[in-house]
């Protein structure tokens, strides 16, 4: 039975050392302002959040029409960089390494919010989110979406932080392209999974030109869509050695059309996690109800998994890991 230690010890990456293995995870508070900027609320928020080594902003927008609710971050213009600097600030004051999660929700974009019609791969209903038919995306805006992810990582990075994660899980954008159920195009970026995962992997490959070699490129990948008939664990395992060529550094992990919480129970994602971590040669993040210390700790120790991410008990208390990395040291 391990005490947790093993969760202690520190990591290296890219010159990035990060003080332990508990990652605090990418998920909504809303507390920007109408337009996506940075808040004093927001950033009170994010000081509590001290003990992960590694903070994984909240998703932020890359493009208006890719917004999915209210109030969360955008970063699809220059006003976005001064807040963002100061959340880079203290999340640096705090010992922490810290990342921006960039994303575009295609056809889980809420319309009413943006003003602007829903796009994705092709005409079809998300089945994760189920709002409006979207427009299918013509070769012209495919290629403008890509801008404005590396226009987005520019930002993030002349921000100050340490590095970006594209989001391709949980049914957006990227997730719709990934997989076959919302991707009927018969183009070069449908049918085949090479073609499926083209623009995942476009984007990857020019965010990793925009940020240079010195910071942190992250994915968050969806490894299978928990659908029939939609992306497979095989299938997600493939796109993420691919991933490793273009380039990242960690692969976080997680699944793609459906979100996690659809399976039941503690380390629901584990297996599927033990499988990607013995194909790639990066650091991977895992995350799915992973909050009990001997399992996240056995999970590490027996190499299935390099940090352990947490959501929802951060939201509910946000030093809930300084508190528990303080229980782990008292009992090691």
């Amino acid at each position: 039975m391990s005490n947790g230690s093993i969760l202690l010890r520190n990591l290296t990456v890219k010159g990035f050392t990060f003080e332990n293995r508990y990652a605090c995870a990418p998920f909504d508070i809303a507390m920007a302002t109408e337009d996506g900027l940075i808040t004093e609320e927001l950033l009170s928020i994010y000081e509590q959040r001290k003990g992960p080594s590694l903070i994984v902003v909240e998703q932020a927008a890359v493009a208006r029409a890719g917004q999915y609710r209210e109030k969360l971050i955008y970063v699809d213009r220059d006003e976005c960089i001064e807040g963002l600097s100061k959340l880079a600030d203290i999340i640096h004051k705090n010992n922490q390494v810290g990342v921006v999660q960039i994303n575009h929700a295609g056809s889980a974009a809420n319309v009413e919010l943006t003003g602007m019609e829903a796009v994705a791969p092709s005409a079809v209903i998300n089945p994760a989110f189920k709002r409006a038919l979207p427009k299918a995306l013509t070769i012209e805006e495919i290629q403008e979406i890509k801008e404005d992810f590396v226009k987005a990582a520019l930002r993030v990075k002349k921000a100050g932080f340490d590095g970006v994660e594209i989001h391709n899980c949980h049914g957006f954008l990227l997730t719709q392209f990934l997989s076959p159920i919302t991707n009927l195009r018969t183009d070069e970026y449908g049918g085949s999974l090479e073609n499926r995962s083209r623009l995942l992997l476009e984007i990857t490959t020019e965010v990793r030109k925009a940020l240079g070699d010195d910071l942190l490129l992250l994915v968050r990948l969806g490894l299978d869509d928990l659908l029939p008939g939609g992306l497979t664990l095989e299938e997600g395992c493939q796109v993420a050695e691919k991933l490793v060529e273009a380039g990242i550094d960690i692969l976080d992990t997680s699944s793609g059309m459906l979100p996690p919480l659809v399976l039941k129970g503690p380390a629901m994602l584990r297996d599927m996690i033990k499988t990607v971590k013995s194909k790639v040669t990066v650091p991977v993040i895992g995350a799915g109800d992973l909050e009990d210390v001997e399992i996240a700790a056995d999970m590490v120790e027996k190499g299935e998994v390099d940090f352990i991410a947490l959501g929802r008990p951060i939201l509910k208390q946000p030093n809930f890991v300084e508190v528990l990395l303080g229980k782990i040291k008292s009992e090691a």
